[in-house]
């Protein structure tokens, strides 16, 4: 199974994880500021993010991903994409691998759910579950990575907000928007996006609605514009 963007392919046989549509709304949404120059892809799998990001910006991406079978399937997606010399698949757990740089930007899109109920894919669980790599260890290690005036941008269950702002709290970051998700306008919101820094400021928020009657609404195809067909 593949998924055909504008300017890369994306093959995700391999991939516990595969392209989302709020995945693919945290690629486009997600800015980097003008004077950024390295970014850290955290869970790279497919290498969706580091792709469209790479599309955008010039910027030079490192892409780790723990799962040895994903990872290769990630490098090749990068190595057949025109943009093979921005980004930097690398096969490591993000907990032990020893990263020879900061970042002046992060992007992720991590496990969702902890303390749930698993199945019996071992690929699966590390994907969709954070029992490899919690919450709080996720934010200490971005805390390490990012310079001083770095951004992160973090895709998250909507009802586990507050959990997230106090895990960020806990290392001075603070939310700088957010994009609250609905897959059409009578749902609730499912998924976050957030964008972090170390700098107080005041939150812009806005809602997101991907689908009316099946059909993708205006936000959505004048956001994806640049990447879906």
């Amino acid at each position: 199974m593949s998924f055909q963007f504008k300017q890369f392919l994306i093959r995700q046989d391999k991939c516990a994880q595969k392209v989302s549509e709020v995945a693919c709304i945290q690629g486009a949404w997600t800015t980097l500021p003008p004077s950024c120059k390295r970014v850290l892809d955290i869970g790279s799998g497919t290498g969706l993010l580091s792709l469209m990001l790479a599309q955008r910006f010039e910027v030079m991406i490192d892409a780790i991903e723990i799962d040895e079978e994903t990872y290769h399937q990630g490098k090749e997606n990068m190595q057949h994409s025109p943009f093979i010399h921005k980004v930097n698949p690398i096969l490591g757990d993000l907990k032990t691998y020893r990263f020879e740089t900061s970042y002046d930007f992060i992007i992720t899109n991590p496990p969702f759910f902890e303390n749930q109920l698993q199945t019996d894919n071992v690929k699966g669980n590390i994907a969709r579950h954070s029992s490899k790599l919690t919450l709080l260890e996720l934010i200490r290690k971005i805390d390490d990575l990012l310079i001083p005036n770095g951004q992160f941008s973090i895709l998250f269950p909507f009802d586990r907000k507050g959990e997230l702002e106090k895990a960020c709290a806990a290392y001075s970051f603070y939310p700088m928007s957010y994009l609250l998700i609905k897959h059409s306008e009578s749902h609730e919101p499912k998924v976050l996006l957030a964008l972090f820094s170390r700098n107080l400021v005041s939150v812009q928020q806005a809602h997101f609605i991907i689908k009316e009657s099946g059909i993708y609404t205006g936000q959505m195809k004048q956001l994806t514009e640049a990447y879906y067909l």
